[in-house]
């Protein structure tokens, strides 16, 4: 299956996100250093530090840099945003070194990739976090009461018992992953099965027109909906004049290509508002809505003239003619009646001479040509 559920996930935004989130983190830092000065200040235990020291403008400098990088190398977006994850625990552990709590946010990096699903993007975090914290101690915190060497092995193995978590987080994740993959393609799978099945049970596979049950199952409804709102609806019934003879002379070959070709033809010459199928055998039908008996009769009559004028090459280029009748249809009057009418009038058309169409006057009980 050509479908990749990550894509669904737009990366670029959550990168946006995180960058934002680590200029907010910056600030906070800054609000960081204000409360230190108002401790140092009231218990004089320690010296007030600028609001806006150099590491926090290098780290400013930094989260710039790494803006523009972002935005000229979008190949490597992912993993600048996670080296941005860990330049920022970095400069407030290095601006901090007392405050052991920031050794915690070590982890953001790891955390941060396991958004993107990808193992080797957390191995490339985990390196960052404890490459990190080995500096971090070389350079700072070694210095300080709090460390030892027996706490840089801790916090060492407590990074990588982190790093295997995350791991384990996204292999579980992958795992659903799949599991979702394979059950969209089932329900894909469904899906079109169900639509190819129900175009099979709609549709003639010969004339691609709606099939005879779908014909009465339409009429059915707007049957309905014309006792409701007293539609205007034609109902025309079209017969292939002499088909048989046809397929006896040409074949059934020839007989089906004629049948393609006149089922074309009503196509292209009624509205998308009005629907056509294919009765059985050379029989069609087509239901007019939205207009009154006469233009029906015009469209009737354009539909009849354009086929008898089409040359069929499986027939040595001669045309064939087609039989019509047409019942407008009467609030009160059933479907049964309204195809009865129609086709009462195509008989009529066919005993007058074929090659023509008939409307079924109601009022006299009997056909009479427009």
């Amino acid at each position: 299956m050509g479908f990749d559920f990550l894509q669904l996930i737009n990366l670029p935004l959550w990168n946006r996100k995180l960058l934002n989130g680590y200029w907010i983190l910056i600030g906070l830092s800054v609000l960081l250093s204000i409360v230190y000065n108002a401790i140092g200040s009231s218990t004089g235990y320690y010296d007030a530090s600028p609001l806006i020291s150099l590491n926090t403008l290098w780290m400013c400098i930094g989260l710039a840099v790494l803006e523009l990088a972002n935005f000229w190398l979008k190949r490597w977006n992912d993993y600048l945003v996670i080296i941005g994850g860990c330049l920022i625990p970095f400069v407030l552990i290095y601006s901090f070194p007392e405050d052991s709590v920031l050794l915690t946010m070590l982890y953001l990096p790891i955390v941060i990739s396991v958004i993107y699903f990808q193992p080797r993007k957390v191995i490339f975090s985990a390196v960052l976090s404890v490459s990190a914290f080995l500096a971090l101690y070389t350079l700072c915190l070694r210095d300080t009461a709090l460390y030892s060497d027996t706490d840089l092995i801790t916090m060492t193995i407590v990074l990588m018992c982190g790093t295997v978590v995350a791991l384990g987080i996204v292999s579980r994740g992958s795992e659903l992953l799949k599991h979702l993959r394979q059950s969209l393609a089932s329900s894909q799978d469904l899906m079109v099965r169900n639509v190819l099945m129900d175009k099979q049970l709609k549709i003639d596979a010969l004339t691609e027109l709606y099939n005879h049950m779908s014909f009465h199952e339409y009429l059915e409804k707007l049957i309905e909906q014309g006792e409701k709102y007293d539609l205007s609806i034609q109902l025309a019934v079209v017969d292939i004049d002499h088909f048989k003879k046809v397929n006896d002379t040409y074949g059934h070959r020839a007989g089906d290509a004629v049948l393609k070709k006149v089922a074309l033809s009503i196509k292209l010459l009624v509205s998308a508002n009005d629907f056509i199928a294919r009765y059985g055998g050379e029989e069609f039908v087509i239901i007019f809505t939205d207009m009154e008996l006469n233009e029906a009769l015009i469209n009737l009559e354009n539909i009849r003239m354009f086929i008898a004028e089409q040359p069929h090459e499986e027939l040595g280029g001669e045309p064939v003619t087609i039989s019509i009748g047409v019942r407008d249809y009467r609030k009160g009057c059933t479907k049964e009646e309204l195809f009865a009418g129609a086709d009462e009038a195509l008989y009529e058309a066919k005993r007058g001479g074929r090659n023509r169409t008939v409307v079924y006057d109601p009022e006299r009980q009997k056909t009479t040509d427009p």
